[in-house]
């Protein structure tokens, strides 16, 4: 496997030992964990389509076009 090293102060480095799930945990291990936690929770994050979507919807809601739960259960019997 190629490698390369980074520079960085020391204190970030001392910093960055603190994120280690164990003392033996490799910095290159130990960043790719934190960039994969990272990733996973940007998936989770509203798109540009999820955002437009919601906005639609509240404008239907302001314009009075939505249902009651009782109005629903009443639908559908329950």
């Amino acid at each position: 496997m190629e490698q390369t090293s980074i520079a960085v102060s020391k204190k970030s480095k001392k910093q960055w030992e603190t994120f280690k799930n164990y003392p033996g945990e490799s910095m290159e291990t130990m960043i790719n964990r934190i960039l994969k936690v990272k990733s996973e929770e940007d998936a989770n994050l509203l798109t540009a389509e999820d955002i437009l979507e919601i906005k639609a919807s509240i404008v239907e809601i302001e314009k009075g076009h939505f249902k009651t739960q009782a109005q629903m259960k009443e639908k559908y019997g329950l």
